[in-house]
This record gives structure tokens, sequence and C-alpha cells, in this order.
């Protein structure tokens, strides 16, 4: 009888994605795998497209909330916790693994009343509320970063599982090609600026889909660029082996493919993001000379004009051998192991 393994993960795709990149791993050896998530949520629709049973629970964060809505996630989380308990009775997982999310915080704690083995993985440099609740009551921590927990843990560096597979690219002389991940959560700042830049380069601008129209008027008078504009760019492993460096925020998901894929990145971390976390991921690149970090109050054209010149051969070939000595091999199949040793 194969082994029955519950993922529970939820809310945003730092969470989501490196899941179903565990899930894959996990069914190509035989495993039965389930998903607890949210109801009318992100994971809710992506899921089922993998062809993995998804539940459905009702779920609300508090954190931060006013009196009124207050109440009502309480009551929302008290709901959550008995469909919960009967996903757990009717489907009775070998092992459960949490990413974070809501529904992970509520399927750990009913895993350690039902003794269910209780892993789980911290993506960020910072972890969530969530894995800090999580951590102190599981059978293993892993984290994508040294360091995110705290040391008593032991917590397994495993790096993030992305969906893709890297492309093998040769190492620039010089920056030509520049890929524009502007489609994430505010990154409003970086499609604004960076069709002023001065420095001849080809571009690659991921604009997200509400920004398209408005980023293609902003590159009207940049003729000294050949820009190729994508509300959405399909396939990140081709996108990543043509790049020689990314602009980009700083999620976890986006430093764990600058990694994976050997590329520098400029990283711009979104200044309102939970606990600044952004800025501790970029840092992790920054502070190993493995990726350059601009706060948004300093970021401008003339910014990225003056870092990508000095981008020569000697210091590009120095900080993509730093970006290799933090990658992690084949992070899903690393989890996986764990999950069923």
């Amino acid at each position: 009888m194969s082994k029955k393994i519950l993922i529970m993960a939820g809310g945003t795709g730092g969470h989501i994605f490196p899941a179903l990149s565990i899930s894959n791993e996990l069914k190509k050896r035989g495993v039965e795998v389930e998903w607890l998530g949210g109801n009318n949520s992100m994971e809710s629709e992506l899921v089922p497209n993998h062809s993995i049973k998804f539940h459905g629970v009702y779920t609300s964060g508090i954190r931060g909330k006013k009196i009124i809505t207050l109440v009502k996630a309480i009551f929302l989380l008290a709901y959550g916790f008995i469909q919960t308990t009967f996903v757990f009775l009717r489907y009775r997982p070998n092992v459960v693994i949490g990413m974070g999310g809501y529904t992970s915080g509520i399927g750990g704690l009913i895993a350690k009343i039902f003794f269910v083995p209780l892993f789980i993985h911290e993506q960020n440099t910072i972890p969530g509320s969530t894995n800090k609740l999580l951590s102190k009551i599981s059978t293993n921590c892993f984290q994508a970063f040294e360091n995110s927990f705290d040391e008593s843990l032991n917590a397994i560096t495993t790096g993030n599982p992305i969906l893709f597979e890297p492309i093998n690219k040769k190492v620039p002389s010089k920056v030509r090609n520049l890929l524009i991940l502007g489609g994430s959560l505010g990154a409003k700042a970086i499609n604004e600026t960076m069709p002023n830049i001065s420095i001849t380069l080809n571009i690659w601008h991921q604009t997200g889909k509400n920004h398209f129209e408005e980023v293609k008027t902003f590159y009207k008078n940049s003729h000294h660029l050949e820009v190729n504009i994508e509300p959405f760019i399909e396939n990140m492993a081709e996108a990543y082996a043509w790049a020689d460096i990314v602009i980009c925020r700083a999620g976890a998901m986006t430093v764990s493919e600058l990694i994976a894929t050997k590329t520098i990145g400029i990283l711009i971390p979104f200044p309102y993001a939970i606990d600044n976390h952004q800025t501790v991921n970029a840092e992790y690149l920054s502070k190993n000379e493995a990726g350059i970090l601009i706060k948004e109050s300093n970021f401008s054209s003339e910014i990225i004009d003056k870092e990508i010149t000095q981008l020569n051969s000697e210091k590009i070939i120095r900080m993509i051998k730093n970006i290799d000595l933090l990658k992690v091999q084949h992070p899903e199949q690393l989890i996986a192991d764990y999950l069923l040793s």
C-alpha cells in the first residue's frame, strides 16, 4: 500500500508553487498525494489542474484585524478546524507537510492531535507566523535559506523547489540581455523606471496583465532599446537562460529561481512586505556577493545604468561562482526523501 501524504499550502504563489513541485516529485514515486487549502482561493484553481485531490476549507488570518472582522475570522477558523478534522478522519494521511498559510496552521495542529508526523517548509529567510508556531511542534523543519529557523530546531536547508528545470547557459562576458520581472505585487516602480535607462540593451519585460498596455507606452521613446514586452512569460526556464541579468522584486521564489539558474539579479525589495522579509531575502544574495540590492527609495534609472556598466567579465564570473555556492541540488527530491524515510 502506497504512503499517503497531505500537502498543506495556500494563499500565495510563494507557498503554492514549491508545494506543487514537491507533490509532482512524490507522485512520480507512487505516493498518494492530497492537498488541503482554502476555499475560493488561488490554490483551489491551480491544484486540481495537476491531478491532485483538493480539500477546500474555510480559513482567515487574524493578524491586524479590527474587532468585527476579528470575530468573523475566529468563527471561520473554528469552522475550518472542524472541516480539516473531517479531512484527516477520511484521508488518514501517514505524513503531512505544511508550506505556510492559514490552512497549514490549522492542519498542523490537527496533525499533532492525531499523532501524524508533521513537517514544515519555510520559503523565506524570515519564517511566517504559521511556520513560527508549527516549528515548535513539528517532527522536522525544512528551510530554503540557512539560519531561517533558530539553531535549536536543527532545520534542514533544502532550498526552494521550483516548477521548471533550469537550462544550462554560458557565463556572459558582459551584460547584453536584461530580463525585467515587473509583474509581481507592487512592481509599479520597476515598470515605470526601467524604460528610462540610457545604456543599450536587449530587454524582455514581464509587466503583469494589468500593466501591459501602460508599460508599452513607457517604451515609446526608448529607441536605443530592443524590447520584447509581455504581460506574462510562460516559459521561465527559457527566460532565465536568455538573461544575463534580472531586475526584480525579492520574493522567496524569485530569489530561489535566480540561484537555481545561476543568474545575477538586481533586487528591489517590496518595501511593504510583511516583516520586511523581501529585504532580508535580497540581503541573502547581496551579503554573499551573489546579487545586487537596491532599496526602492534609492531606485532610479541612473543607478541601474551605473550598476550594469560596472558588471565587467571578472565581476560577473565571481558573482556567478558565489551564486553556485548557495545552490541546493533538486530541493524537491531532497524533501521527498525525508518525507518517505
